[in-house]
């Protein structure tokens, strides 16, 4: 139904348009330093819509904007922190890393099956981004703490630190036994052990809360 012409004269038309990824995505690889920004930027932007596709509809999953510019930031320091990569590889070792601790086991080899495709023959050249000292750390904090450090419990341990230096919230799902607890209450250690001071509510320190 039509407004009242006096109620027209009091609001303000607004329009709204889905904001252009492509060309937003290829910006940000610019300002982070890429040279090859267009094409990187067409390969991000398939991949994230592939994604939000094939994927399963799980609730935590994001392939918007707002994760879209989270992995070009980290896109960015791993460029500066590997000058040595080439920027196919630099922003394939982003997507790789920073997605792959979010996925469920069932979408893990589709996604590594799309970045295969769009990166072809790359994926086994680029080895994951690994802090050697913290990793020792890690080791050391899970046998303190009566764990085995086996090498997917260690990983899982830096999937979720990486995703703290980019997150400010961020929540561990999985059926009870998974290993939730055991994966923050070794990290909490590891980084108190590697001089980062780390404090969570109800253990503090590392002594276990009631």
């Amino acid at each position: 139904a039509e407004l009242p012409k006096s109620l027209k004269a009091l609001l303000r038309p607004v329009s709204m348009v889905v904001p252009d990824l492509g060309l937003i995505c290829e910006i940000m690889l610019m300002a982070e330093g890429f040279q090859m920004s267009k094409i990187l930027s067409r390969k991000f932007v398939i991949l994230y819509k592939l994604c939000e596709d094939l994927l399963s509809k799980s609730k935590h999953y994001d392939w918007k904007l707002r994760a879209i510019k989270t992995t070009l930031y980290v896109a960015g320091g791993m460029k500066r922190a590997a000058p040595e990569l080439t920027e196919d590889k630099v922003l394939l070792r982003a997507l790789r890393d920073f997605n792959l601790g979010k996925l469920t086991s069932d979408d893990t080899s589709i996604f590594v099956g799309l970045l295969n495709d769009l990166f072809p023959k790359t994926l086994e050249l680029v080895p994951r981004a690994v802090e050697k000292d913290f990793e020792s750390k890690v080791k050391e904090a899970a046998t303190e703490l009566g764990y085995q450090a086996d090498e997917t419990f260690c990983l899982k341990i830096s999937q979720l630190r990486e995703l703290f230096s980019v997150r400010w919230s961020v929540f561990l799902l999985g059926p009870a036994g998974c290993g939730k607890s055991a994966i923050w209450r070794t990290l909490l250690k590891a980084q108190n052990n590697a001089g980062e001071k780390t404090v969570s509510r109800g253990y503090v320190a590392g002594m276990q809360g009631g």
